[in-house]
């Protein structure tokens, strides 16, 4: 007999530094955790595949449900892994920008007052894994790099190029000025982590980029004691998530390292591919996005391509003596 698939109840607000420990009293430790929102317009199924094809099985992977749809098709999740879990968002906050930051938060929460997983890689559901090893490249790279408690496109683009932060700086400026007067809750807690953030050498401005990060334990489990992923005063920001996210990690006194350049793991662009699928492929890119377009491809077309390979690859993995 099949379990049910695990929807998680919707939890009261305030559940955070203060209930770390798992409901259970002990917080399973997994190589993995795995956290992605999900929206109406994407296909959620075709991401969550990717996702449990490519990754250790020693994992967690927690779907935020914004379409209000998932239990209805609970079966098709069930039939993906078991290790899938899908909890609601909070009510009455926005999809984007700070809403949406408050929404991760509390998958973070979720996820962290039951589990210990070595890494947390946070996925739009328009991206997708193309491969085997994010463990292992990020296990590597905080090793070496020590102080680094997110890892992504950050400071170097797909292309090797800078990627520019002054867009962000000047939505941080004004929310911290007279514009930002409008949500003044949201305004105080912006210039509290933004005061904080500078003063452990935050370049204005500075993220990853949302489409896939990838938190070390150390950071986001500091975040979390600190209480820091229950502030829906956040909810009315401009900034995104991953500009919030960004600079409350570095506010905690941790740095942002880079994944994603032309050597790196992660081929991502804020919109479209950085590259023909076939090329991702060969360069043996693990996680992209968006796969929302590629030059005349839709993204019908390109997530076909994708499961393609990943079904060659599952065949190839169980031909194996």
């Amino acid at each position: 007999m099949r379990k049910p698939l695990r929807v998680a109840r919707r939890e009261k607000p305030g559940k955070t530094a203060s209930h770390a420990g798992s409901p259970t009293g002990f917080a399973r430790p997994v190589r993995i955790a795995v956290i992605i929102p999900a929206g109406p317009r994407d296909d959620i199924l075709d991401t969550l595949a990717s996702v449990v094809e490519y990754t250790d099985p020693s994992r967690i992977i927690v779907v935020i449900d914004d379409t209000g749809t998932l239990a209805a098709r609970s079966a098709h999740i069930r039939d993906l892994s078991e290790d899938i879990v899908v909890i609601p968002p909070p009510a009455t906050v926005p999809g984007i920008l700070g809403g949406l930051w408050v929404k991760v938060a509390v998958g973070y929460t979720w996820l962290l007052e039951r589990f210990r997983p070595g890494i947390i890689l946070r996925m739009d559901a328009d991206a997708l894994m193309l491969g085997r090893g994010i463990e292992a490249a990020a296990e590597k790279a905080f090793a070496s790099q020590p102080g680094v408690g997110m890892l992504g496109s950050c400071h170097v683009g797909p292309d090797g190029n800078p990627r520019d932060f002054s867009p962000v700086a000047r939505i941080l400026r004004a929310e911290e000025n007279l514009r930002g007067l409008v949500h003044p809750r949201c305004r105080s807690r912006v210039r509290y982590y933004a005061r904080l953030a500078r003063q452990r050498g935050y370049v204005v401005g500075e993220h990853a980029l949302g489409a896939a990060y990838i938190h070390s334990y150390q950071a986001a489990g500091f975040l979390h004691r600190m209480g820091w992923f229950n502030e829906p005063r956040l909810g009315p920001s401009r900034l995104a998530d991953d500009h919030l996210m960004s600079m409350l990690t570095v506010a905690a006194g941790f740095r942002i390292g880079d994944l994603g350049g032309p050597e790196d793991p992660l081929a991502l662009n804020w919109r479209g591919l950085p590259a023909h699928p076939s090329e991702l492929l060969a360069d043996g890119k693990l996680i992209t996005h968006s796969v929302r377009s590629w030059g005349d491809l839709t993204e019908r077309q390109i997530r076909s391509i994708f499961a393609e390979a990943r079904a060659t690859s599952g065949n190839l993995r169980e031909a194996k003596p």
